[in-house]
């Protein structure tokens, strides 16, 4: 269709076009309330997400098998802490360090599995026993 009208006022003044767009725009807040729903679970479950911006938790949920992908998140979710120290291919969290590069050695070592928003769960408790 464009090709045998391309210029763009003749090309969208068309009901179709004004059709598909409008069932488009519903899709789309179908889309996001569901997202919003989803990410809403995410925070119930772990109330410091709360602090991130949905594209910050999109992020760290799309990137759950790699718990090296939250360091750049962890300073909004936690006062404080700037990184944790992961070691080796199953990422064993050892310590926690501070922006002014204070470490504090977690109690027994943490080994990130399952949910980010279960073993995010486990550093919070690990920080209080530490």
């Amino acid at each position: 269709r464009v090709q045998a009208s391309p210029n763009i006022i003749p090309f969208c003044d068309d009901e179709e076009l004004l059709k598909l767009f409008t069932k488009a725009n519903v899709e789309l807040e179908r889309v996001q309330k569901n997202l919003a729903e989803y990410l809403e679970t995410k925070r119930a479950a772990f109330a410091r997400f709360y602090f991130l911006s949905n594209d910050e938790l999109i992020s760290i949920l799309s990137q759950t098998k790699d718990p090296a992908a939250v360091q750049p998140h962890l300073r909004k979710c936690f006062e404080a802490v700037n990184k944790i120290t992961m070691q080796g291919e199953e990422h064993e969290m050892t310590e926690m360090i501070s922006a002014e590069k204070e470490a504090v050695q977690f109690a027994e070592p943490l080994r990130p599995k399952g949910s980010v928003e279960f073993w995010m769960g486990d550093i919070e408790r690990m920080m209080q026993r530490s």
